[in-house]
């Protein structure tokens, strides 16, 4: 094949000579040309394909960042209100801790009143693989069977909070029946300091500017709360998404009946210590993963230990860490393609350690 003739036609100049000017290209520059141009979209692309993967990585990891951080802020502004009973202290007419300790899910009036001491109870799972051993009792249903809405991540302890509601106090004429209410005593003449109840004619205790033979004027009541916080190991169970995921056990007002909430997804393992004052002086003398039964009014503070990871995998890499989460010691390798980050957090539960100061 024969290169194309390059043709040179002089035209004048402003000064008069003659200008030579070209009227193509070879064949070879012209293939020189297009070869440059091929490496540069090349390394464009290049460049655009590892730009994108790292932000998608970058997206991955502050999602994951985010998600151990809001995890720890859930528990720790539930733990900072936990054994709140409005004007209640606690200082006069509170239950015995009761023997076994009530079910955290139980729905009775008595049940839920013995467990008043109990601001926060816990369930260990002792180390990665452990399932915990002794179960909250029935009717809570958890499991470790998959599927389950209830079903548990083994590694993983379960938290109890026992608490009023700190939103506005209702006043006793507009308690609904079958609603868990707190009513506090503040007269000197009432026979009990507080009652627990679903009926509103239960709730006969006054408030300040009692006289003796009056009835009222009635005190005002709380919803009761009591909260489960529990690691599922998904966030989806049907089907099954294999997300594992911070949920919620609790009661609920209008129901009367237990309800699940997912509240993080990405939360792989909670571990937590419990912080005992064993002096009275409302400060955490030694910590403890299981306290004995008579010494979780003694809880004052929470270690929280949380694994927070990646919700999609990261192909090419393999995680070889290993995660210290409290006196559970180490969790990991896991030798998979998921990112991770441990968080540990002191909390300091305001109001048991409060009335003790």
């Amino acid at each position: 094949m024969k290169s194309p003739t390059i043709k040179h036609t002089r035209v004048p100049s402003a000064s008069g000579g003659k200008v030579s000017l070209q009227r193509g290209l070879s064949l070879v520059e012209l293939m020189i040309s297009i070869t440059i141009g091929l490496l540069i979209l090349a390394a464009l692309s290049t460049l655009f394909v590892n730009q994108s993967k790292t932000r998608a990585e970058l997206d991955k990891s502050n999602r994951m960042i985010d998600n151990g951080r809001y995890a720890l802020e859930v528990l720790s502004d539930n733990l900072s209100l936990a054994g709140f009973y409005g004007d209640y202290d606690l200082s006069s007419g509170a239950p015995s801790v009761p023997d076994p300790l009530p079910s955290p899910c139980t729905t009775t009036v008595a049940g839920i009143s013995a467990a008043l001491q109990l601001a926060v109870q816990g369930y260990n799972a002792l180390a990665q693989a452990s399932e915990i051993a002794s179960l909250p009792t029935s009717p809570c249903g958890f499991t470790y069977t998959a599927g389950n809405n209830l079903s548990l991540k083994p590694g993983s302890d379960i938290l109890v909070i026992r608490r009023a509601s700190t939103a506005i106090p209702i006043i006793r004429d507009l308690a609904v029946t079958g609603t868990h209410y707190l009513q506090v005593s503040r007269c000197q003449h009432d026979a009990v300091p507080y009652i627990v109840s679903t009926t509103p004619a239960d709730f006969t205790l006054r408030t300040t500017g009692c006289s003796k033979d009056s009835p009222t004027p009635y005190a005002d009541l709380r919803n009761f709360m009591v909260q489960v916080y529990f690691v599922s190991p998904n966030n989806n169970t049907n089907p099954a998404d294999s997300i594992p995921t911070l949920k919620r056990y609790e009661l609920d007002p209008i129901s009367n009946n237990f309800v699940t909430t997912p509240l993080v997804e990405g939360i792989e393992y909670m571990q937590i210590d419990y912080g005992l004052d064993t002096n009275t002086d409302g400060a955490p003398d030694s910590y403890f993963p299981a306290p004995a039964a008579a010494d979780w009014p003694n809880v004052v503070a929470v270690k929280m230990n949380i694994l927070a990871r990646n919700t999609e995998p990261t192909k090419g890499y393999k995680d070889t860490k290993t995660y210290t989460l409290g006196s559970a010691g180490t969790f990991g390798p896991f030798d998979d393609e998921y990112k991770r980050h441990a968080y540990t957090k002191f909390i300091r539960l305001i109001n048991p350690a409060g009335r003790r100061e």
